[in-house]
């Protein structure tokens, strides 16, 4: 092992998927990284089943070749059985779609990837102790049969559930627990099967190794102690996995807590936790592999701005505010998906409780849960007019080039925290109930410094002002966004775009 740092910069427990993103880009910023790794490579890990938008993270990485292996399953079409018990949906295969890797290989891959990068790694070892520092943290490492102590100025902990103790964890919805087994796959199980019972729901996918796994999701309280029996009493309830009953008798019944929860304190003192140690995704979404990677090129940002201002709060209030964001918005996801299920109108136990969650925070009370209610319990907003169509730039400008633009009444703005240079910054973002979310950017554009420019000109004279600072083609797009959202309108005469 190469000689360590007196200090790094950032330390990181874990190398799965969110660790190993967050050193990446780290590394490429320039930063001294470390890792702690306590098992060996390769290593046996579920969730194989990656969504589609993990090829734009893996090219933005740079790491894009790691997808390419061709013993990895694409394409793959499904079966579907949710809104109708008697209905089955085909959902086919798309190009770019969702992959089934063999995590023991890539996990290996990528780690291997960030080595090359300048990755100082202590694999296999064990934190044994930390303790906070002025400079940062201590930590004290088991590595074989001698001891390493390391300083770092920030810890990101990606152990995933282990990273979390079970007095950390707030639930974001009821328990849950997956029960699953293996069997042989051949050409007949080439497609994946996702089908909705009374007490709960099974999945079914070929995966690596010429198997096909087959997955139930429950409630805890309704598992039985025999699990490889209740996996067999819920299979029996199936149209699509009941011809599969001999083959799941003979196979090894594993089980897992998939219980979806938020840390109580995921920024604490600069020890931070990411990927699943700071949140864990409902299993009804295949993207807790993007989400956890996505969210980690986030921490980097503000792992970056902190860096370079430690007495600035906006990396840890970014930081919070983005994790809220993504917890409430998976939480409504998720309720939504149960009640279009079948056994949700016949208002089967399992489907009620997990689309009618209530967050309770009561034994969990920290700065962080609070903001987090506030904004769980907040009223949803409804937009007016969601742009779904699309805009036709030439002709919506043509017709009101020379119609005075005047801002909406409904036009607010307020401070938000934006990125610029892969540093946090506050910015003015734009509010409108047309508009899906706060906008600062349009096209990469900063809209605030043109607004007061804009309000009161001609819709050509707008265009002109614009194209001093951007491509005519970008001017263009900007304007027909604005006039068509309706954050402008046209003076009295109101032509309706």
């Amino acid at each position: 092992m190469k000689t360590l740092p007196e200090i790094f910069d950032v330390f990181i427990l874990g190398a799965g998927p969110a660790g190993l993103c967050a050193a990446i880009r780290l590394l490429d910023m320039g930063y001294s990284v470390g890792m702690l790794e306590q098992e060996q490579f390769p290593r046996s890990q579920i969730g194989e089943s990656l969504s589609p938008g993990i090829y734009n993270i893996f090219e933005y990485l740079n790491a894009g070749h790691l997808l390419e292996d061709s013993m990895y399953l694409k394409n793959i079409s499904a079966r579907v059985i949710w809104e109708d018990a008697a209905y089955i949906y085909d959902r086919q295969g798309q190009d770019k779609g969702g992959i089934i890797v063999d995590r023991s290989k890539l996990d290996q891959e990528l780690l291997k990837f960030t080595v090359s990068k300048g990755l100082y790694l202590i694999q296999p070892g064990k934190l044994k102790h930390s303790v906070s520092s002025e400079n940062g943290w201590v930590l004290d490492i088991i590595n074989e049969t001698f001891e390493i102590k390391i300083k770092s100025k920030i810890v990101l902990d990606a152990r995933g559930r282990k990273g979390t103790l079970l007095k950390e964890r707030v639930p974001i919805a009821p328990s849950a627990i997956a029960v699953w087994t293996h069997i042989e796959s051949n050409s007949v199980f080439n497609e994946a099967f996702i089908e909705a019972v009374n007490d709960g729901w099974l999945w079914g996918s070929p995966v690596s190794g010429n198997r096909y796994r087959i997955m139930a999701f429950t409630d805890t309280i309704s598992l039985k102690k025999n699990s490889e029996s209740h996996l067999l009493d819920l299979v029996n309830k199936t149209k699509l996995f009941f011809p599969l009953v001999e083959k799941i008798k003979s196979g090894l019944v594993e089980t897992c807590s998939v219980t979806s929860f938020v840390n109580q304190t995921p920024w604490n003192n600069q020890f931070i936790k990411i990927g699943e140690a700071a949140f864990t995704l409902d299993p009804l979404s295949s993207t807790g592999v993007e989400k956890a990677m996505r969210f980690s090129l986030q921490v980097v940002i503000a792992i970056n701005t902190y860096l370079k201002d430690q007495d600035s709060q906006y990396p840890k209030d970014f930081y919070e505010e983005k994790l809220i964001e993504s917890v409430v918005n998976h939480a409504d996801w998720t309720a939504d998906y149960y009640r279009n299920a079948w056994a949700y109108c016949e208002k089967k136990e399992f489907w009620m409780k997990r689309a009618s969650f209530q967050f309770d925070i009561s034994k969990n009370k920290t700065d962080f849960t609070l903001r987090l209610e506030k904004e769980f319990n907040k009223e949803k907003s409804k937009f007016e007019n969601k742009q779904t169509e699309p805009i036709y730039v030439d002709f919506i400008l043509h017709k009101l080039w020379n119609e005075e633009m005047i801002m909406s009444p409904n036009v607010a703005f307020k401070a938000t925290y934006a990125i610029n240079n892969d540093l946090i910054e506050l910015k003015q973002a734009l509010i409108h109930p047309n508009l899906e979310r706060p906008l600062v950017y349009l096209d990469q554009v900063e809209l605030f410094p043109f607004f007061k420019n804009m309000n009161g000109k001609a819709v050509s004279d707008a265009l002109e002002h614009l194209s001093k600072f951007m491509t005519i083609e970008k001017s263009k797009k900007i304007l027909a966004f604005l006039l068509s959202n309706q954050v402008f309108i046209v003076d009295k005469k109101h032509v309706k775009v």
